[in-house]
């Protein structure tokens, strides 16, 4: 799908998908230093330096090797530092350049360069960058073979500092823009640990994932702000309540109270212990205690995916079955999204008996 800008829109999920495909390939072709830099526009917080980081997790397991991200912000640099400084040479008759440490990479491994905040940086700035994304190199200094160059930067629409960037700069890309998805989101947050209140809460209300603010708004709803109202439930261990300021900082006031609100919705929860043991004979009707307790159970899956017992599993997919067809779907989705699991739920036959009833909502 283009836009206004002439270019794919994609999940954050899909992009890391499809440019995780294509290094694999070209790495194992040894074409990897022929793929033309990339460059990713999108809001802020919608995902693109996660994006970068998943990237290389994906290409550490399937090249089976660590591959690193050096993260160097533009805006923080000037023409010459990227050059290098100017030093005499051994018979003090040339100058040469003396490289910076950001482009010490390691020659012997795949490794991303990552310049992010591109759009960010004064024309100037981004001219400079002309050599790295097409030429490979830094003046004298050229980047190793295996060395992956992204670009990342908000769009000029975004409300953000945006300078519009160059059409000899622009034609040296490979373009996308990241768009936010609430299912794409979903599948990450089960995967990093998003504190199951958070993804509960969206998963209730997709359209408070990512939000447009006002001119004058400085907190808002953005994938990224969530996962830090996460890490602050998580260090504290206190109550959303408890910690209102905080969270207010993160995504707002009315954001806060509204999320707070639905936050005590986990207090009618059955005890996942009991589910796990075969042990509730709760029946949950309410909807929003439905994606409570669905966010719950998926949370706790993916944290003992490796040691949770087929009886267990049973148990819950067991409890799960009694929902709404449509809502029963969301949580056999969200197993299937988890590592691992696919195998694990051919062996459970109350998941059987739901397919069979109910596979229309898969």
């Amino acid at each position: 799908m283009a836009n206004t800008y002439n270019i794919p829109t994609m999940t954050a999920g899909n992009l890391v998908e499809l440019l995780t495909d294509l290094y694999v390939s070209a790495y194992r072709s040894g074409r990897l230093s022929s793929i033309p830099s990339v460059a990713l526009l999108g809001s802020m917080g919608v995902g693109k330096s996660t994006a970068v980081r998943t990237i290389a997790e994906k290409l550490t397991e399937e090249l089976h090797q660590q591959v690193d991200v050096t993260d160097i912000r533009l805006l923080n640099f000037s023409p010459i530092d990227l050059r290098g400084i100017p030093a005499a040479d051994a018979d003090k008759k040339f100058a040469v350049w003396l490289k910076p440490k950001i482009f010490d990479l390691p020659e012997d491994k795949v490794h991303i360069l990552f310049l992010d905040e591109i759009s960010s940086a004064p024309q100037s700035l981004q001219a400079a960058a002309y050599q790295i994304v097409l030429d490979r190199r830094i003046g004298e200094f050229e980047l190793p073979e295996n060395c992956i160059v992204i670009c990342a930067g908000n769009r000029t629409t975004d409300k953000s500092v945006a300078f519009r960037m160059p059409k000899a700069l622009a034609n040296r890309l490979i373009h996308f823009e990241i768009v936010s998805d609430f299912d794409s989101w979903y599948q990450w947050a089960l995967h990093h640990e998003i504190d199951e209140r958070v993804v509960g809460y969206l998963a209730f209300d997709n359209s408070r994932l990512n939000t447009e603010p006002d001119m004058e708004e400085l907190a808002f709803p953005t994938p990224r702000s969530w996962e830090f109202v996460s890490r602050l439930l998580k260090t504290t261990g206190k109550t959303p309540e408890e910690i209102h300021g905080l969270i207010a900082g993160c995504i707002g006031v009315s954001n806060a109270l509204e999320f707070e609100s639905w936050c005590r919705v986990y207090q009618k929860l059955p005890k996942v212990a009991d589910i796990l043991a075969g042990k509730c004979t709760v029946r949950v009707k309410e909807t929003d205690v439905i994606y409570a307790l669905i966010s719950s159970l998926l949370t706790c899956i993916s944290s003992r995916k490796d040691t949770i017992s087929d009886r267990e599993l049973e148990n819950i997919c067991s409890f799960a079955s009694q929902f709404p067809a449509d809502f029963s779907a969301m949580f056999f989705r969200g197993i299937l999204a988890i590592d691992g699991m696919n195998m694990k739920l051919t062996k459970i036959s109350s998941f059987a008996v739901w397919m069979k009833k109910n596979r229309r909502f898969l």
